[in-house]
């Protein structure tokens, strides 16, 4: 069976299903992976605007850091390991805050979706409620 579909329809389809997993099975591996391929899919779309970009401009400001230690080492490092064969042992570990990261994909992912075209996924009213719910700590006051 054949199907059109564009970029950003692939990517808001991938954030749903992120969000989905989030909330109902908190599985945060592939909701990292999903979420993440998402957000840049999207990020593409708003050169300049996308979220990675303003926090990249506010975090190496801020804490001093190069573009490439921030990227490879807090804002991508989880998708990046999750991604990419790193020439390591297979039973090489990292330690991860999963549920974190998988959060910041989603909220990367969704502000740039909301920077394309105003809109958001089917479940993207969901996750904001539970936000509201749950992570009161990261709401702007």
């Amino acid at each position: 069976m054949e199907f059109e579909l564009s970029k950003i329809d692939a990517a808001v389809e991938q954030l749903d299903w992120a969000i989905r997993l989030f909330l109902d099975h908190k599985a945060y591996v592939p909701v990292i992976g999903l979420a993440a391929a998402a957000e840049e899919i999207l990020g593409k779309a708003v050169p300049g605007r996308s979220a990675f970009e303003a926090l990249k401009a506010k975090l190496t400001g801020d804490f001093g850091l190069s573009e490439k230690q921030l990227n490879d080492d807090y804002l991508n490092k989880a998708k990046n390991w999750l991604k990419h064969w790193d020439g390591k042992p297979a039973t090489a570990k990292i330690r991860l805050e999963l549920d974190e990261e998988a959060l910041q994909y989603i909220v990367r992912a969704l502000t740039n979706l909301a920077i394309h075209d105003g809109s958001q996924p089917s479940q993207g009213p969901r996750f904001w409620e539970w936000m509201s719910k749950n992570r009161l700590d990261l709401q702007s006051t």
